[in-house]
């Protein structure tokens, strides 16, 4: 099912006021249902006050849509707010975690969508250069059997390899690509490649502030309503977008089924040491773990946010420049046939 994030965020912030106004739970289903624009999530949502209205336990309902609509963690925080009585509140932190999550994943997009458009505008300018503009000075100079400024030649040169190799150029790329994603997709290949890229100068950085931020937070969402301690750690592992992190975090929840308490399994692993193992010690000390998480969390996101805008402050101005040189470069070895014009007629 094809249905936005957005319109899952939409529905669970409605959905939580809603039940703070004290409407019965299957009113209040139908008129989201009703309400929704989106056909697919309307109609599931008609399916789960259907199945409500006939004795299914809500969370039950939804887990038949989990996890094409509702992920697990929509489904055990839901669950755990039935059970404790505390369902508005439940889907409040929902909707506050599925805003931050995604303001995370907005952020992170942002940084790299400068670059790509810097690039798609060099390779579209190259192309235009190559294959309309230097072909037709090529014939008119040799019609007058004339040279092209050297500049020129060396641009030419380079237009014409492409020219002509361009379908092999493009299918020895696309094949890379393929291994490439083929490998990545691989839990071998996945597992290695995501532990090496945290240790990339600048986007490493950034990644593992992506990937901690987004732990713990989901973390500390499960465990203010009550969802099993366990549960709520291998759940909040699979959101990191992190194979190794990932990892390392099944292997602390494995630790922590066989009683090692939950400080002793981050203090084993070094990408945890600092604010996230003091907040996990604090936590575990004060039974506040869960706000302290949540203090962790809002503190890597802010981190975060500075990173992205001290890397694209970087990277876009550099690249501008780099990029800028090279069509500079090109309009001119383009038009210096130009200037040689009236010497080519004479």
């Amino acid at each position: 099912m094809a249905v936005k994030k957005s319109e899952i965020l939409i529905f669970t912030s409605q959905f939580a006021s809603m039940l703070r106004s004290q409407m019965p739970l299957v009113s209040i289903l139908d008129n989201l249902a009703h309400d929704t624009p989106g056909k697919e999530l309307s109609a599931a949502i008609y399916d789960v006050a259907e199945n409500v209205r006939h004795g299914v336990d809500f969370s039950d309902s939804l887990e038949d849509y989990s996890p094409q609509l509702f992920d697990e963690i929509f489904v055990n925080v839901t669950r755990a707010g039935m059970n404790s009585g505390r369902l508005p509140e439940a889907l409040t932190q929902i909707s506050e975690y599925l805003t931050k999550a995604d303001a995370i994943g907005n952020k992170v997009r942002s940084a790299v969508a400068y670059p790509i458009f810097m690039l798609a505008a060099f390779f579209t300018v190259f192309n235009l250069m190559v294959f309309f503009i230097l072909p037709r000075f090529d014939n008119l100079f040799k019609s007058f059997k004339k040279e092209l400024p050297i500049p020129t030649q060396i641009l030419l040169a380079i237009g014409n390899f492409w020219r002509d190799n361009w379908f092999v150029i493009l299918t020895v790329m696309g094949i890379a690509m393929a291994a490439w994603i083929w490998w990545i997709t691989n839990q071998y290949g996945r597992l290695i490649w995501d532990e090496f890229k945290l240790k990339i100068p600048l986007l490493g950085r950034l990644w593992r502030l992506t990937a901690m931020a987004r732990f713990l937070r989901t973390f500390a969402v499960q465990l203010h309503n009550e969802v099993r301690l366990l549960d709520a750690l291998e759940l909040a592992a699979s959101v990191t977008g992190n194979r190794y992190i990932e990892e390392v975090l099944y292997q602390i929840t494995n630790d922590v089924a066989t009683g090692i308490s939950i400080t002793q399994s981050f203090e084993e692993y070094e990408i945890f040491h600092g604010i996230v193992l003091q907040m996990v010690a604090t936590g575990e000390e004060t039974g506040a773990l869960d706000e302290l998480l949540i203090s962790a969390a809002d503190y890597f996101e802010r981190i975060l946010d500075n990173q992205v805008q001290i890397i694209t402050g970087l990277i876009n101005p550099i690249l501008t420049v780099v990029i800028g040189i090279a069509i500079a470069g090109m309009m001119v070895a383009s038009f210096l046939p130009v200037f040689d014009m009236g010497n080519v007629v004479k």
